[in-house]
């Protein structure tokens, strides 16, 4: 894929969910952050994820992808 600089140091799914997020697959979209809930087909494919987490994707302003995963969201 080119532009794999972008994503150097990240882990190997978040160029998969950058993608997504490029077409507008994104669960959530606050500014310039993309959200995505893990679901059970995300988690079989990388396993480190599990289904409910939450992925945030950013591009900083000099072009690179940055990640942060949050535990799942617990009910109240």
């Amino acid at each position: 894929m080119p532009g794999q600089e972008k994503f150097q140091g990240e882990p190997k799914y978040v160029p998969d969910f950058w993608e997504r997020a490029q077409i507008g697959l994104a669960d959530e979209i606050d500014g310039t952050v993309f959200r995505f809930t893990i679901t059970k087909e995300d988690a079989e494919k990388y396993p480190e994820l599990k289904p409910g987490m939450r992925l945030l994707i950013t591009e900083s302003t000099d072009g690179f992808i940055f990640h942060e995963v949050l535990a799942p969201k617990v009910a109240n």
